[in-house]
């Protein structure tokens, strides 16, 4: 099947009928691979407008040679065309592990790849909603990008609602995925506290389903506290016990508190309960009385982390340092219409200059592993954030999560120019830092690359550590 070249931008394949491992083996053929790179575009989608039914053997075909597509034309793959249940389809197929792009319409798809033509007026909004903030967030900063005013709604009630005066907007953008943001872990923060789901029955496929070098990586960004929800939980055995016994052992050593939400106690054995505690985990029936508790509160500012395990920056690292720091700058002039002036780089403990301070970290392990911080004024992170957020903030925790959320789009940008160089990293939940003294305690004795740069009168670091 040929693709049919939009505007220059986008090739689109349009399959009908069946999409399964039967039909999509001869769907795009070598001669057709070779239309598609030579055609020069930014995107290669599958249309979903004319099939009635698709499984994961016939997308996990064509995956395999949009991926071939994608790593020689450096090209976004994916597809579009698509209604609600298709969309939920896609990611209960690859359990959210979704390696692609997915956009609603062709028309939204070409906002991205930059070839919708302007209406000539002087604001142009696009309306954005997703229930994922990191998604919200990535499709703001892309629209604008693009010359486009996003509006961010925070709730689906608030989406509706906008979405009605539709002539407000050139586009509504709505169950909509962008892929190459990479592995999303199934994990969330509230605050400072880094959130995991447990659910059904707990025996030791717990040690195979936990991302054991995640969470070490979460202790090194400074995340001291963590919450188990195990509402959905029916019961656990011995062996999952034993495992949150030894994950709460390691994490004292980083002064951490583990806790366990929900667990139905009736059916849990009460000497499991008895070992986890002397062990050091926390119980609680809530997430609510959870997040009241004294000690619970007493932690939420985070602090230092045991530093024995973490070792100087290796050569490989620096050596990738400019893609972090490309990253960070050009998502951050973007987001201010300002120009970053370079005052210094030096291989250093942080050293930081500047009042009203904040701060997010990002780590990031894989074929090379570190951390990325991010320090600037209040000031500079209402400027900058004030897309992500969707209106000006002066609320701390608000700026703290629009912060977060900005070094995880870094992080998400630097992910990807590194796979372009067969470089593969994983990337950890951001951690917020409204107090210095929190980020500096994490960081002490550590020695990294620190790179100053102002912005008019702002001052702004950047800084690479182990």
């Amino acid at each position: 099947m040929r693709p049919v070249i939009k505007k220059q931008r986008i090739a689109l394949f349009t399959p009908q009928g069946f999409l399964d491992g039967n039909s999509a083996t001869g769907l795009i053929t070598m001669q057709d691979m070779e239309v598609t790179k030579s055609s020069g575009v930014h995107m290669v989608l599958v249309s979903m407008k004319k099939v009635v039914f698709f499984n994961k053997n016939g997308v996990t075909i064509l995956l395999d040679i949009l991926t071939k597509l994608q790593k020689e034309m450096k090209a976004t793959i994916g597809f579009c065309d698509y209604n609600r249940k298709q969309y939920e389809a896609f990611f209960n197929l690859f359990e959210g592990e979704i390696p692609f792009s997915l956009f609603k319409t062709l028309e939204i798809a070409m906002l991205f790849a930059g070839g919708r033509d302007s209406k000539g007026e002087s604001e142009e909004n696009v309306l954005i909603y997703n229930e994922d903030s990191t998604q919200r967030s990535m499709q703001a900063i892309e629209i604008y990008d693009r010359g486009y005013n996003p509006v961010v709604v925070q709730k689906r009630d608030d989406f509706n609602q906008k979405a009605q005066d539709r002539e407000k907007f050139v586009e509504v953008i709505d169950i909509t995925y962008l892929g190459f943001m990479g592995s999303r872990i199934a994990a969330k923060t509230r605050g400072n506290c880094v959130i995991y789901y447990l659910k059904g029955f707990l025996d030791g496929s717990v040690t195979e389903q936990f991302d054991v070098m995640y969470h070490r990586n979460c202790l090194k960004v400074g995340f001291q506290l963590f919450m188990f929800d195990a509402t959905r939980v029916s019961s656990l055995n011995i062996h999952a016990a034993n495992f949150f016994s030894r994950l709460s052992t390691a994490g004292a050593e980083y002064g951490a508190l583990i806790a366990i939400v929900g667990l139905d106690m009736d059916k849990t054995p009460k000497a499991f309960v008895e070992e986890l505690e002397d062990a050091g985990i926390m119980f609680f029936e809530s997430e609510t009385d959870f997040f009241a508790d004294e000690i619970v509160k007493s932690m939420t500012g985070g602090g230092a982390a045991v530093k024995k395990e973490r070792n100087r920056l290796t050569k490989p690292v620096v050596a990738r340092l400019p893609v972090f720091v490309d990253a960070a700058m050009d998502t951050l002039q973007m987001m201010t219409n300002m120009i970053a002036v370079k005052e210094d780089m030096k291989i250093q403990p942080l050293v930081t200059a500047g009042k009203d301070l904040m701060a997010s970290s990002v780590a990031f392990y894989g074929d090379i592993e570190g951390m990325v911080t991010l320090i600037m004024p209040k000031k500079l992170v209402q400027r900058s954030c004030m897309l992500l957020v969707g209106e000006e903030s002066d609320d701390e925790e608000v700026l703290g999560d629009a912060l977060s959320e900005l070094v995880n789009i870094v992080a998400g940008k630097s992910k990807t120019m590194l796979q372009e160089a067969d470089v593969n990293i994983n990337i950890t939940l951001p951690r917020s830092y409204t107090s210095i003294d929190d980020l500096t305690a994490t960081l002490e004795g550590l020695q990294g690359v620190q790179v100053n740069f102002s912005f008019d009168q702002y001052p702004f670091t950047f800084y690479l550590s182990p």
